[in-house]
């Protein structure tokens, strides 16, 4: 009997719990099973992002029957939804880059008795577009909370369609205050319809620019060579960039005018025929009817590669072939060149007219005929000078090849003769990887050197160097004769240089520079500018501009401020 009511009390404590739980308050349940999808209203067939720009989007969900409770629930971005637009739609458009979108908030609000939901905001940037190319953006639903009774319609997707826009370069009117701007490489093409003969027109790149299927064709390639431009790069870089055009492969042909802030990179320049070639330019300014068209470049940087069979005294050089007039400065070069000809260097090949190149500096291999130099192949004309500059590369010739400048004696023979070049090779650093002679036909040369190959008694020679131990050596005859590498002090018009003893010997080697210096060293006791120069690494680096860039505070039109025009274009 106790056991009988034990067992009748335990049974109604437990009867008891469970009416106590089922009085518990419970989630309310839909009645209906929600069927759900995402749509964005009133959006246009394909949003256009301008570079630098947004847009937001209103993103919704919608349920296909009338919802009987408040519910929440949580958009996402799905790129599997890219392929089922494409299928749906017969289009072959790619999923938008991650970098180009962002929910600033991806929860909404379904009211009871509602059908369409409270908006997301989806924002959109260019970001990672590439231009002529559509894009989708598929939005679907990742979350409801309120009910589990849901799934997504048999089409759940809100499609947003994007591409970068167009911005035209004649958004501006060509002048200094108001220059074309360049955002794509459509612009970059567009560029030769605005040209003016005889007019300096003012470009200036708004964005980095991928050349890439574009086979260039120069912008001032053809006599009498007066499209005048001023280039400003803003600080961008050309990626990418192909020339193979026939006459003056390269990105002007001629410069007539200014190219200044503007990195190239991957440039490939190939020339079958021969004659001045580089990926700036052919020529750096040119004399017309002996009028001359001045060409300049700063801070100007190229990377990439440089082939041409040469041709005579046309040059052959990373930024430019042939040089005349032009002021070259704060420009560099990592580049690989390869000429079958003359007068080839690793920043220009040749130069006809009272040139100035300084504080530039390269890298890489250049290899070629005679006249090879780590930064130039040579000066023919008076007056031309070089300053502060160093080279990394290694330099291959058959001779009069040197770490700097190649040759520098108005092309003469005899470098004692009357010949009056006034050359000036100051300051200059030859740090190359190699130096070294091409020629296998056991025959005796003209010189070559470490800072200048050949040069002459008139010129000027002052404050070189040479890294300590640098793997320099002579044609196999010259050696045999007992060309070496001396040091060698100043040298001037009223202090000629001390040359070797044999017939050919005018090299130029400079100083050897202490065993534990580096070319920041170097640089810092000759006296180079740190306002150009960023002296915190053993190799100095060039400083890049104070102004330009996509700064809108800074005149959009032609020089920076600290790089005056030239009388000449004024």
């Amino acid at each position: 009997m106790k056991r009988i009511i034990s067992y009748l009390l335990l049974l109604s404590f437990a009867l008891a719990f469970t009416a106590c739980r089922e009085k518990e308050p419970q989630p309310p349940v839909s009645q209906m099973k929600g069927v759900f999808y995402a749509g964005a209203p009133d959006l246009e067939e394909v949003i256009e992002i301008v570079p630098g720009k947004s847009k937001t989007v209103d993103v919704q969900a919608y349920a296909e029957a009338v919802s009987d409770l408040v519910l929440n629930l949580t958009l996402k971005v799905d790129p599997d939804g890219a392929a089922a637009y494409n299928s749906t739609h017969g289009t072959n458009y790619q999923m938008c880059p991650g970098s180009a979108y962002e929910f600033t908030t991806n929860k909404v609000l379904m009211p009871r008795y509602g059908k369409a939901s409270t908006s997301a905001k989806l924002k959109i940037s260019a970001s990672g577009m590439e231009e002529d190319v559509i894009y989708v953006v598929p939005v679907t639903i990742d979350e409801v909370i309120g009910t589990d009774n849901w799934e997504r319609s048999s089409s759940p997707y809100a499609y947003v369609l994007v591409k970068r826009a167009y911005v035209a370069p004649d958004a501006g009117s060509g002048t200094k205050n108001d220059p074309y701007n360049l955002y794509t490489a459509a612009d970059m093409l567009k560029m030769s319809e605005l040209l003016v003969p005889g007019t300096k027109v003012y470009f200036r790149m708004k964005a980095d620019i991928d050349m890439e299927g574009i086979d260039w064709v120069p912008l001032n390639f053809a006599s009498p060579y007066d499209n005048c431009i001023d280039f400003d790069g803003g600080g961008h870089t050309i990626s990418n960039f192909t020339s193979t055009f026939a006459n003056y492969p390269s990105f002007f042909g001629v410069l007539y005018g200014n190219v200044h802030d503007v990195t190239f990179a991957n440039a490939v320049i190939e020339s079958a025929v021969g004659g001045a070639t580089g990926i700036i330019g052919s020529y750096c300014g040119t004399t017309v009817s002996g009028v001359l068209k001045a060409g300049e470049a700063h801070r100007v940087h190229v990377q990439g590669r440089v082939t041409s069979p040469g041709g005579n005294k046309n040059g052959t050089g990373a930024l430019f072939g042939r040089i005349c007039g032009a002021n070259i400065t704060a420009c560099s070069a990592d580049v690989e060149i390869e000429s079958g000809e003359d007068y080839v260097g690793g920043l220009f090949g040749y130069d006809t007219g009272a040139s100035t190149v300084s504080d530039c500096w390269t890298k890489g291999h250049v290899k070629a005929g005679s006249k090879v130099g780590g930064i130039g192949g040579g000066f023919i004309k008076a007056e031309s000078a070089m300053y502060n500059c160093f080279s990394l590369m290694t330099v291959e010739g058959s001779f009069q090849y040197a770490g700097i400048l190649g040759h520098a004696n108005l092309d003469q023979k005899n470098a004692n003769g009357t010949n009056t070049p006034n050359n000036h090779v100051e300051g200059c650093i030859a740090w190359n990887d190699e130096i070294k002679s091409r020629a296998t036909d056991g025959a005796e040369h003209y010189s070559s050197g470490v800072v200048v190959g050949f040069t002459a008694t008139q010129n000027f020679l002052v404050n070189c160097f040479r890294k300590a131990g640098i793997a320099f050596s002579e044609c196999e005859k010259n050696a045999e004769l007992g060309y070496v590498v001396t040091n060698q002090g100043n040298a001037g018009p009223g202090t000629p240089l001390v040359c070797g003893t044999n017939t050919y010997d005018f090299a130029y080697h400079g100083l050897a520079a202490p065993a534990d210096a580096t070319v920041t060293s170097l640089a810092r006791s000759l006296g180079w500018s740190d306002s150009v120069w960023d002296f915190s690494g053993p190799i100095p680096t060039l400083k890049a501009g104070t102004g330009g860039g996509d700064d809108e505070t800074v005149n959009a039109g032609g020089q920076l401020p600290d790089y005056p025009e030239h009388d000449f274009f004024n």
